[in-house]
């Protein structure tokens, strides 16, 4: 797996300004964007990105620093990625779940 990270790392390590980019959205946007889909149904696409901000950095910071303290994982950069993947992709799998329940 870490070489899969190491082969994509190396692909932008030419490129910083799109690498920056992309970690911005990753690290800020994405995750707070995809647990608003979950707990948030009724609010307005200003307010979602807005809430968006302030849900990622607080999720993705006490993510890495509890699972650091507790369980002992190293902060490392593959380590955030895949802790940053993990938050984004459980509120994706219940949303997809919940509204598949929905149209039945």
């Amino acid at each position: 797996m870490s070489e899969i990270f190491g082969f994509i790392s190396s692909a932008f390590e030419s490129l910083p300004g799109v690498r920056g980019v992309l970690g911005f959205i990753l690290v800020f946007f994405i995750p707070g964007f995809a647990w608003t889909l979950v707990f948030f149904r009724q609010i307005n696409v200003l307010g979602r990105i807005a809430l968006s901000f302030g849900l990622s950095i607080a999720l993705v910071t006490l993510s890495i620093f509890a699972l650091n303290k507790l369980i002992g994982i190293g902060i490392t950069g593959v380590n955030s990625v895949l802790i940053i993947l993990c938050i984004t992709f459980i509120p994706l799998v219940i949303y997809y779940v919940n509204r598949l329940r929905r149209r039945r």
